[in-house]
């Protein structure tokens, strides 16, 4: 949540499925957004669950029985609207199909 960088130190920062394990993840957006250079871009892949299902996905269950203490459940959509709440607007989103399906935010600064 306290990067020990200058602002706009980079001109990419990749948060790589974290966000969702954060109690305060705005806060952590807010810092990384912070050391990225204006014109820079943040990468922010996580994974989601299906559309469609609602409920808890496979992989959310066995990563938490290996120790991982998701906060957020995020499906596609809902991931997209986390980052407009933020008040991110040049924002584009990916949805990655798979067996483990993943949501790539690039929020350009």
């Amino acid at each position: 949540m306290s990067l020990d960088y200058a602002d706009e130190s980079f001109d990419v920062v990749v948060a790589a499925n974290v966000i969702h394990l954060l109690d305060h993840p705005y806060q952590a957006l807010a810092e990384l957004y912070r050391v990225c250079k204006t014109g820079g871009r943040l990468i922010i892949p996580t994974y989601v669950n299906r559309e469609k299902t609602g409920k808890t996905g496979g992989v959310v269950k066995a990563i938490g029985k290996a120790g991982a203490d998701f906060k957020q459940q995020f499906t596609y959509s809902n991931y997209r609207a986390f980052f407009e709440k933020a008040g991110y607007r040049k924002i584009e989103t990916e949805l990655i199909r798979g067996r483990v399906p993943c949501a790539v935010a690039i929020i350009t600064k």
